[in-house]
């Protein structure tokens, strides 16, 4: 099902993304004939759509931004770097560059990611890989198998584990083992040996552990333990 984009309340030409439209698509010297030849979007329907008559939906957007070679952020409305659409050849320029001190932001678009396999998993890890940066996230697709057949790891910092779909379990160093459903969530420290493996069908896992940067995103250790191996470890006591 094709999702609509719902403007915010108060809703105006510019937040149609009508307005928005017109002004790339002129700036990039393209008619409504044309730009409906590179989407395949009825010449009627765009032109409905630049006068706020037919709302944009996400499928939609995607092939303007593509056509128009723009970010699809830049179809929302009056959005950072419309301007320098709006002020093409008038010799005035684009915005300003952000300051030095600009706070970073990452988009990861979900058809850009490739999955990762290993052991009893297949991971999407979100932003790629960076040491910059001090959190990490993966996307996993966990198949049921013994957890003596999985991968234990262990690393710097904190992890949260959050089930989106299925049943898993969670072997913590020291902990007994924790039973996780649909929507539950479990905060760890991620230094102690762990894994999580899918109970009789496979499970879907959202996964992001703070590992601070730097050595913290280096520290990162596996190994396979044997039922006896694990029985090794005393359990941490509640008192």
């Amino acid at each position: 099902m094709t999702r609509p984009y719902l403007p915010p309340v108060g809703d105006d030409e510019a937040a149609t993304g009508g307005a928005a439209l017109r002004r790339i698509r002129k700036s990039r010297k393209l008619t409504l004939d044309q730009l409906s030849q590179l989407t395949g979007i009825p010449t009627s329907s765009l032109s409905r759509i630049e006068n706020t008559r037919l709302r944009l939906t996400v499928d939609k957007m995607h092939l303007l931004a593509k056509a128009l070679d723009v970010p699809v952020e830049r179809l929302l409305g009056d959005a950072p770097g419309e301007a320098e659409d709006a002020s093409a050849g008038s010799g005035r320029g684009g915005p300003p560059p952000p300051a030095s001190g600009a706070a970073r932001l990452t988009v990861d678009r979900a058809p850009e990611r490739r999955p990762e396999r290993f052991c009893d998993a297949m991971v999407h890890y979100l932003f790629g890989s960076d040491e910059r940066r001090a959190l990490d996230c993966g996307h996993f697709h966990f198949q049921p198998v013994s957890v003596w057949e999985s991968e234990f790891v262990r690393h710097p910092g904190e992890k949260v584990v959050y089930v989106i779909k299925g049943t898993a379990v969670a072997y913590v160093e020291g902990q007994e083992p924790v039973l996780l459903e649909e929507g539950d969530a479990m905060h760890m420290d991620s230094s102690a040996w762990h894994s999580v493996v899918a109970v009789n069908q496979p499970a879907e896992v959202l996964v992001t552990y703070f590992h601070g940067g730097g050595r913290g995103y280096d520290a990162f250790e596996s190994r396979a333990f044997s039922r006896e191996a694990w029985a090794a470890f005393p359990l941490v006591s509640d008192e």
